[in-house]
C-alpha cells in the first residue's frame, strides 16, 4: 500500500492535471465541431471522463467503490463505442476519445504499475466476462445450439425409433445411463440440500448396481441386440416374433413402441445432465472468483453490467423490430444484421477496453522514454494524439483556423501537463499551486495564440498567392508536422537540461 501511495503522490498536481484535461477536451470538441462530428466526439469525451473517474475509484480498498469504478470504466468504454459508431470516419472520434482519456487518466492517477494494477485486475475480470458473453451471443444469434440440438436429436431419435427392436435397445441403454448418472448426481444434491435429506441412503441403496457391476453376459447380449437391431433382417424378424406371441406380443409392441417409457427415462437423464452442468458451472465460477470472491465480483461488475445491457438490447430488438432496425441503421458496418446486437455491443466494448490497454502500453513503451518525467507520459501521448487528430481533421475538410488552434492546443496540453507533473513531483499532488500553474498555462496559451495568429495571417495573405487551392492542405500538414517535431524536440531538450 505504501508503494501505491508514493506513486499517487508523484503524479501531476490536481489543478494542473484538471486544466490539461479541460484543454484536451475542448480541443477534441473543437475538432469534432470542425469536422461535423461534434456528437460522436462529445460521447468520446464523456467516456474519457467516466474512465478517469472509474480508474480513480479503483484505487480504493472498499469493494463498493471498486464496483463503481468498474462500472465507470466499462461505461466509459461504452461511450467510446458509441463515438466509434457515430463518427465519420468512425476511427477519428475514437482517436480523439483515446487521446482525452490518456490525459484524463494522467490527471487523476499515475500511469505507473503500482497504481494501474487494480485497473489491470478489473480489465482482466471484466474482459473475461465480456469475451464469454460475446461468444455466447454470437452462438445464439447463429443458432449454433439450436442446430446442434436439432442434428443430435434427429440422429438419436431417428436411430432409436427406426423399429420396435431399436426402441427396446434404446430403453435398455437409457436405463443403464440413468442409473449410472444417478450415482454422480445424488452426492451433488446431497451437498446442496440440508443434511437431513440423506439422499444417498434413500435413493442409491435401491440401485445397488453400476455400469462396472453389470455382468459381462448382459453386455454381450446387448451387443448382440445392437447387431441384430441395425441389420437388414433383424427388425423384420423381431416383428415376426412379436406377431407369433399374439396378445403378449401386442402388449410388448405397445409398451415399447409407444415411446412413453423412453420419454420418462429421457426426462430423468436430462435432469441429471442439468445437475451435472450446474456443478461444472459452479466449479468454473469458484475457480474464476479465486480466493477473494467479493473483490473479484467488484472488479467484474462492469463486464457483467455490459453483458446484461447487451442482453436487454437484444431482447428488446427482437420484441420490438423498430428498435432493432434503428439500432442496425446507426451501426456503420452492418454488423448488427450479421452478428446480432448483443454480439456487436459486447464485442465492441471488448475491443475498446483492449485499446485502452494498448494506450497504456504505448505510453509506457513508446512515449515514456522520450519524456523527462515518467508521470507525464499520459499528457505526452494525449498531446501527440490530439496533434494527429488535427492532421486528420485537415484532411476531412476542417477550416485552417480550427486545425491551427487544435495543433496549438495539443502543444499546450503537453506543456501544461508536463509542468503539472514536475510540480507534483517537487512539492506534492495536493499542494496549492493554482496561481503559478495559471500563470504558466496563460503563458503557454499566449504563445500558442501568437503562433495560431501568425499561421492564420500567413495563410490569409501569403497562401492564396503562392499555393493552389487544391494543394494547400498537403503543404499545411507538412509544415505543421515540421513545426510540431521541432517544438517537441526543443521542449524535450529544455526538460533534459
Amino acid at each position: 500500500m505504501v508503494g501505491v501511495n508514493e506513486e499517487v503522490n508523484h503524479s501531476s498536481t490536481r489543478f494542473g492535471g484538471a486544466l490539461a484535461s479541460v484543454i484536451a477536451a475542448c480541443t477534441a470538441l473543437l475538432l469534432g465541431w470542425g469536422t461535423g462530428n461534434l456528437g460522436s466526439v462529445a460521447a468520446g469525451v464523456v467516456g474519457a471522463v467516466s474512465i478517469a473517474l472509474g480508474a480513480m475509484g479503483m484505487q480504493s480498498a472498499a469493494n463498493e467503490r471498486r464496483a463503481a469504478g468498474s462500472l465507470g470504466i466499462v461505461g466509459g468504454a461504452i461511450a467510446l463505442t458509441v463515438s466509434l459508431g457515430l463518427g465519420t470516419p468512425p476511427l477519428f472520434s475514437l482517436l480523439l476519445g483515446l487521446g482525452v482519456t490518456a490525459v484524463a487518466l494522467n490527471a487523476t492517477v499515475s500511469l505507473s504499475s503500482g497504481v494501474s494494477f487494480p485497473v489491470y485486475l478489473m480489465l482482466r475480470r471484466s474482459l473475461a466476462v465480456l469475451v464469454v458473453g460475446t461468444l455466447l451471443a454470437a452462438s445464439i444469434h447463429a443458432t449454433v445450439f439450436r442446430t446442434l440440438g436439432r442434428v443430435g436429436s434427429a440422429i438419436l431419435v431417428g436411430s432409436a425409433t427406426s423399429s420396435t427392436l431399436a426402441m427396446l435397445i434404446a430403453l435398455q441403454i437409457e436405463c443403464l445411463v440413468a442409473v449410472e448418472l444417478l450415482h454422480w448426481v445424488v452426492p451433488i444434491l446431497d451437498d446442496w440440500l440440508p443434511a437431513t435429506a440423506n439422499l444417498r441412503h434413500r435413493i442409491l441403496e435401491p440401485f445397488g448396481f453400476r455400469l462396472k457391476t453389470v455382468p459381462t453376459p448382459y453386455w454381450m447380449f446387448l451387443a448382440l441386440q445392437v447387431i441384430v437391431g441395425f441389420s437388414g433382417w433383424g427388425p423384420r424378424w423381431f416383428e415376426s416374433l412379436l406377431t407369433a406371441l399374439s396378445v403378449l406380443g401386442d402388449v410388448v409392441r405397445f409398451t415399447v413402441g409407444s415411446g412413453i417409457l423412453q420419454s420418462v427415462v429421457g426426462v430423468v437423464i436430462l435432469f441429471e445432465l442439468v445437475i451435472l452442468a450446474a456443478r461444472g458451472a459452479q466449479h468454473v465460477i469458484i475457480a474464476w472468483m479465486g480466493d477473494e470472491p467479493p473483490q473479484t465480483l467488484a472488479f467484474a461488475t462492469g463486464g457483467i453490467a455490459a453483458v446484461g445491457l447487451a442482453g436487454v438490447v437484444a431482447v428488446v430488438s427482437m420484441l420490438v423490430p423498430a428498435v432493432g432496425s434503428r439500432f442496425a441503421a446507426a451501426e456503420p458496418w452492418q454488423l448488427v444484421e450479421q452478428l446480432g446486437p448483443a454480439t456487436v455491443i459486447t464485442g465492441s466494448v471488448t475491443g475498446v477496453l483492449l485499446s485502452l490497454v494498448m494506450v497504456q502500453v504505448m505510453a509506457v513503451l513508446t512515449v515514456r522514454p522520450w519524456v523527462a518525467l515518467d508521470s507525464a507520459s499520459g499528457f505526452a501521448f494525449g498531446g501527440a494524439t490530439l496533434f494527429l487528430g488535427a492532421l486528420v481533421a485537415a484532411g476531412l475538410g476542417a477550416s485552417p483556423v480550427v486545425v491551427f488552434c487544435a495543433v496549438g492546443a495539443a502543444l499546450v496540453v503537453r506543456d501544461v501537463g508536463d509542468h503539472a507533473a514536475e510540480v507534483g513531483l517537487q512539492i506534492g499532488r495536493t499542494a496549492e499551486t493554482r496561481r503559478g500553474e495559471i500563470a504558466h498555462a496563460t503563458g503557454g496559451l499566449l504563445v500558442a495564440g501568437l503562433g495560431v495568429g501568425l499561421a492564420v495571417g500567413t495563410l490569409s495573405f501569403v497562401g492564396p498567392v503562392s499555393l493552389p487551392t487544391s494543394s494547400w492542405r498537403g503543404y499545411l500538414a507538412l509544415a505543421l508536422l515540421l513545426v510540431a517535431v521541432v517544438s517537441f524536440t526543443l521542449l524535450l531538450a529544455t526538460d533534459t537540461e
